[in-house]
């Protein structure tokens, strides 16, 4: 099964998120297939429907967005062809790559993946049991000359774990989907202190992607104060993004109405500009 005009809808006006200027930027949705050229692992992960570059693109146009970030999907593991061909065919002027390295790699190898429009790594310590501290320097230690960023992928329990590790690495650190805390455990929980601190070191963004924080079919509303309290800290250094296709989810929401809440939780014009446009080409290295 994939995904397409039925599950994006058939609007054909632009949905745009609101009074900001045009250079929307969706900094994290996966690619899967088409599985006739990227085929899934014999043992993936998971296994998510096809989810290709063009339904992306459909959807994008619908909600205003102009330049969008692909994240290797877990399911490929390093393999990152499906992800660097989405990049391709959305062009070098609006699109990036967050790649998957398995340590393997070459610096010629990852000379490569920047020619091809990557500019970070994904490290996923949840669905990684092999991710320690050595593995995360590593990747650091590798990526570092390039300018890249590491973008982690942790439970809160993790991000405490690796907190004084992460502030001290040569590159800049990306905490996925709002480090998957429970609003319902407060503010002053120790993940939500960590990342803070992370934010204040000058050397942490966070993406402000906060569905699978809450309960499902919530939309994240519970975290509209946490996602308030990270932009106070940082507001230079949030992002925001709409994880299409929504993998593991077993209630998957409209991905426009995301955006709408993210627009109620930021109704400042200039602050929302500044998470959906500006913080993102300052990362991304877009021109």
């Amino acid at each position: 099964m994939s995904i397409g005009a039925a599950d994006i809808g058939t609007q054909s006006t632009p949905l745009r998120a609101g009074p900001v200027e045009v250079g929307i930027c969706d900094t994290h949705f996966h690619v899967f297939g088409p599985y006739d050229h990227f085929p899934l692992p014999a043992s993936p992960s998971y296994a998510p429907r096809e989810a290709t570059a063009a339904a992306y693109s459909q959807m994008a146009d619908r909600l205003g967005i102009d330049r969008m970030v692909v994240v290797q999907g877990g399911c490929y593991g390093a393999d990152n062809s499906a992800m660097l061909a989405a990049v391709k065919a959305f062009g070098a002027d609006r699109a990036r790559g967050i790649a998957v390295l398995d340590g393997s790699e070459t610096a010629e190898d990852l000379r490569r993946l920047h020619e091809h429009g990557v500019r970070g790594i994904r490290v996923n310590a949840i669905s990684n049991a092999g991710i320690d501290a050595a593995t995360i320097r590593a990747r650091a230690f590798a990526i570092a000359d390039l300018g890249w960023h590491l973008q982690f992928h942790a439970r809160p329990d993790q991000i405490v774990a690796h907190a004084v590790l992460l502030r001290g690495l040569p590159v800049e650190i990306v905490i996925d989907h709002c480090g998957r805390i429970n609003p319902c455990e407060g503010q002053d929980q120790p993940a939500m202190r960590a990342m803070l601190d992370l934010l204040a070191s000058g050397r942490g963004w966070i993406k402000l992607i906060a569905y699978r924080c809450s309960p499902p079919g919530s939309k994240g509303v519970q975290m509209r104060p946490y996602l308030r309290r990270f932009a106070a800290a940082a507001p230079e250094h949030c992002l925001w993004g709409t994880d299409w296709p929504h993998p593991l989810m077993d209630a998957v929401p409209e991905t426009a109405d995301l955006l709408t809440e993210f627009c109620r939780t930021f109704d400042d014009e200039t602050l929302r500009g500044q998470i959906l446009r500006g913080n993102a080409e300052e990362l991304y290295d877009f021109k």
